[in-house]
């Protein structure tokens, strides 16, 4: 089943908990620009994915007195540099990668890259976490990945951007979903909790002039969100919390329910629609 972006997320969160992925794209009017993406998890969430690495080459993990690690782990983080520039090729013809940041902070490690692209219309990225654990592809090569169509300004005309986010989800169910439960599970939302721990994903198009018109519900300044789950705020909220579980419980089965569900979560910015436009003019005013 192929399954809608704002879905996508949501399934993919249970299996990426503590990360970080923000995708931030600065787009001309020519149709040129740059994507930065922000991918951070927290220090033992990093250390447990070095361990993973280590093991998976062969080598011994970190152990909790910091002795020092086998030296077949080569890799000193999740996020190397060498990593970032080989996605460049699979981001689009045009895309050259143009420099990683590192990230360390007392609760956040990772990496910030910056990406350039000639055209907008070759440039393909996969937004799941997923993505950015390397367990799935990042760019043209995932059938997640999001595509645009783009038109520059000509004269006095407006540039024209279409996110083509991907097909719509299929409304026939694979089961009868489970009754919704009455009362929320204090162990369930424990789980839950721990779970979502420091899960922040969102994509970001930033236009490099003034907005005229756009079919997106989500515009501040020059700016449209996609997509800006921030699942911290959500989790210190009990009541919010436990109503999203009982809703999602009972949508299970339906993905255009738990779309919608999570469209109405206070907090939460889903795009449903299946592409997205933006028409802007080639300077601010």
């Amino acid at each position: 089943m192929k399954l809608r972006f704002g879905v996508l997320l949501v399934l993919s969160i249970v299996c990426s908990g503590c990360i970080t992925f923000l995708t931030q794209i600065k787009l001309r009017p020519d149709g040129s620009g740059t994507m930065t993406q922000t991918i951070t998890m927290n220090p033992q969430a990093m250390k447990d994915s070095m361990d993973s690495v280590a093991k998976s080459m062969g080598g011994t993990v970190t152990s909790t007195d910091d002795k020092p690690v086998s030296k077949k782990e080569e890799k000193k983080t999740p996020f190397p540099a060498e990593d970032m520039k080989k996605k460049a090729a699979d981001y689009g013809k045009g895309v050259t990668f143009v420099s990683a940041e590192p990230i360390e902070t007392p609760t956040a490690m990772g990496v910030r890259a910056t990406y350039a692209f000639t055209d907008i219309n070759n440039l393909s990225f996969n937004p799941k976490p997923a993505a950015a654990m390397g367990t799935q592809p990042s760019g043209a090569s995932s059938s997640d990945a999001l595509k645009f169509r783009f038109t520059p300004a000509r004269g006095s005309g407006n540039a024209k951007l279409t996110v083509v986010m991907g097909k719509p989800p299929e409304s026939k169910k694979s089961a009868e979903p489970p009754p919704a439960s009455s009362e929320p599970d204090p162990q369930q939302m424990a789980m839950i909790r721990q779970m979502f721990k420091g899960f922040h994903i969102a994509v970001w198009v930033d236009v490099d002039g003034r907005i005229v018109k756009t079919s997106s519900p989500f515009v501040e300044g020059s700016r449209v969100t996609l997509a800006d789950i921030d699942m911290d705020p959500l989790l210190a909220d009990e009541k919010r919390l436990a109503s999203l579980n009982k809703t999602m419980e009972a949508a299970m089965g339906d993905d255009s329910k738990a779309l919608e569900a999570l469209k109405d979560v206070p907090g939460l910015k889903v795009t449903t629609a299946p592409e997205v436009t933006v028409e802007f003019s080639g300077a601010k005013r």
